[in-house]
C-alpha cells in the first residue's frame, strides 16, 4: 500500500486524521505548541453518548407535542383550512403512552404501516420528552449548531466531540460523526467514515481477502519480522527527525498503524450482514466501535425534514423513520449488551410553522422538541410545553411546572447542562473552557 493510499484509508477510518493545532504556548510566548504524540489507551467502558440530528427542522406537533385540528371540524374541512395545526388527525384522536402524548399517525406504508404507537408504547417508560424548546432561531446552520453544542453562536465544540475529548482522546475512533455540526475546536480527532470495507482493509493489511484469515501476503513469521523492522525504523526516525512537524507526522503514522489491533476488535463486533438501512448502519458501526472499546461518542444524522411543500406526505414518513431509528439504537445496544451505558438524544434544527403555506407545506419555526433516553434519564416524563399555536410556554426552573407568567423558556443550553452532568464531564477543565452560562436561579434538573 503506497503512502498516499494509506493516509486516505486512515483518514476514512479516523486514524491519524487529527490536523495539527497551532496555538501560542503559555510558558513560551510567541512559540508554537504541538500536541503530544498519542499513546495507546485502555479500552473505554464508560458512558457512551449518541446524539441524533434530524436535519431540516422536524415537526414535533406531528410527533411528541401533538396538536390536531379541532374535533368539531370535519376531516374534509380541515384539508381546506391552512390555519389548522395539522390536517392528518384531530385533537380527539391524540394518543397517550403513560404520561406521554403523541400523534396517532403511521408512515403510510400500504403493506405494513409503522404505527407511531409501536414506538411510544414500547419506550414510554424510559423516554423523556422535552417540549417547547426555544431554539432562538429559524436558520438551519444556527439551529443545527445550537442543538449539537448548546450554544447558538459559533466557537463551541459539539457535545459529542467534547465528551470524546474528555473521556477518550487517544482512542482510535473516539468521536464518530456522520454529519451535522461536528466541530471539535481542535480538542479531538473526528472519524467521519461509515465505510466498513475501508475499516476492514486497515484492520487486516496483511490479507488480500479481508474475510479470509488464510488469505495473507506473508507468513506469520514474516509478519512479525516486518513489525519488528517497522518499530525499529520508527524509533530510529524519531531520533533523527528534529522538526516538530516531522515528528508529529511520524507519531500519527505510528498511531494509525498500531490502531489496527483495535480495528480488528471493531470488525469482530460488527453484525454480518450489516443492515441495508443507512441510519441503522450508522448505529451498528458506532455501537460496535464502543463495544470494541475504541469509541466514546457518536453523532448520527437523518434528513428530509425541510418540508416547505406537501408537508404531511413528506414529514410524517420521515418522523416514522426517526423513531424507528431511535428504537434501533436501543435494540442494537441491547443486543450488544451495552444499553445500560448509553445516553441517546434526538433533536432537530427547529420546528415547523403552526399552519400550512400555499403549497400545503410548513415553514421554519423556532420552537421544537427533544427526546432522550438512556443511562441517568428518568423516563415516562414530559417537561416543558407549548400553547395551541406552538409558542413556547415558560416553566418554573425549580419545579418544572408550566408558568408562562413568571417562568423561563427551556433552551438547548439547559439540556446540554444536564447532559454534561449525567455524562460526568461538567466539572472538567475542557468543559470549563466552553462554559454553559446559566444563572443559578435558572438552572433546571430536567432528567429527574
Amino acid at each position: 500500500m503506497d503512502r498516499r493510499k494509506f493516509f486516505k484509508l486512515a483518514a476514512m477510518a479516523g486514524l491519524g486524521v487529527a490536523t495539527p493545532t497551532y496555538v501560542f504556548g503559555r510558558n513560551r510566548p510567541g512559540t508554537l505548541w504541538m500536541p503530544p504524540p498519542q499513546t495507546k489507551a485502555e479500552p473505554y467502558t464508560g458512558t457512551m453518548l449518541i446524539t441524533v440530528h434530524c436535519g431540516g427542522g422536524w415537526d414535533p406537533t406531528s410527533l411528541c407535542d401533538p396538536k390536531g385540528y379541532p374535533s368539531s371540524m370535519s376531516y374534509d374541512d380541515a384539508q381546506q383550512d391552512g390555519t389548522v395545526m395539522n390536517k392528518s388527525y384531530s385533537e380527539g384522536e391524540i394518543a397517550n403512552a403513560g404520561n406521554i402524548r403523541y400523534a396517532p399517525l403511521n408512515d403510510g406504508n400500504a403493506d405494513a404501516p409503522y404505527q407511531f404507537s409501536t414506538f411510544f408504547e414500547k419506550h414510554y417508560d424510559k423516554l423523556l420528552v422535552i417540549n417547547g424548546v426555544d431554539m432562538l432561531t429559524n436558520g438551519h446552520d444556527g439551529g443545527t449548531r445550537h442543538m449539537c453544542c448548546g450554544r447558538l453562536s459559533e466557537g463551541y465544540p459539539a457535545l459529542a466531540a467534547l465528551h470524546a475529548a474528555i473521556q477518550g482522546k487517544t482512542l482510535p475512533m473516539t468521536f464518530m460523526s456522520f454529519g451535522g455540526y461536528d466541530e471539535t475546536m481542535g480538542l479531538v480527532a473526528r472519524t467521519r467514515s461509515g465505510n466498513t470495507n475501508a475499516l476492514a482493509r486497515i484492520a487486516y493489511p496483511d490479507r488480500y481477502d479481508t474475510d479470509d484469515p488464510a488469505a495473507i501476503f506473508h507468513s506469520a513469521a514474516a509478519i512479525e519480522m516486518i513489525k519488528e523492522a517497522q518499530a525499529e525504523r520508527y524509533e530510529k526516525l524519531k531520533q533523527t527527525e528534529r522538526l516538530p512537524r516531522a515528528q508529529l507526522a511520524l507519531d500519527l503514522m505510528w498511531a494509525g498503524r498500531s490502531g489496527a489491533d483495535e480495528l480488528k476488535k471493531l470488525t469482530e463486533y460488527l453484525p454480518d450482514p450489516l443492515s441495508n438501512d443507512g441510519f441503522q448502519r450508522q448505529v451498528q458501526v458506532a455501537i460496535a466501535a464502543y463495544k470494541a472499546g475504541i469509541c466514546t461518542s457518536a453523532q448520527l444524522t437523518t434528513g428530509g425534514h425541510d418540508t416547505h411543500g406537501n408537508h404531511d406526505q413528506s414529514q410524517i414518513p420521515r418522523l416514522a423513520a426517526d423513531i424507528r431509528g431511535f428504537d434501533f439504537i436501543y435494540e442494537e445496544a441491547a443486543r450488544q449488551g451495552v444499553w445500560g451505558k448509553v445516553v441517546a438524544m434526538m433533536g432537530s434544527d427547529f420546528g415547523r410553522t403552526p399552519g400550512y403555506n400555499d403549497g400545503n407545506g410548513k415553514d421554519h419555526w423556532p420552537i421544537t422538541s427533544v427526546m432522550l433516553m438512556g443511562a441517568g434519564i428518568s423516563g415516562n416524563r414530559v417537561v416543558g410545553a407549548s400553547d395551541e399555536r406552538h409558542n413556547a410556554l415558560g416553566v418554573n426552573p425549580s419545579t418544572l411546572a408550566v408558568d408562562d407568567a413568571n417562568g423561563i423558556h427551556i433552551e438547548p443550553k439547559h439540556i446540554h447542562a444536564n447532559l454534561r452532568r449525567v455524562l460526568g464531564i461538567d466539572n472538567t477543565d475542557q468543559a470549563r473552557m466552553f462554559p454553559i452560562n446559566i444563572a443559578e436561579e435558572d438552572e433546571m434538573n430536567l432528567f429527574g
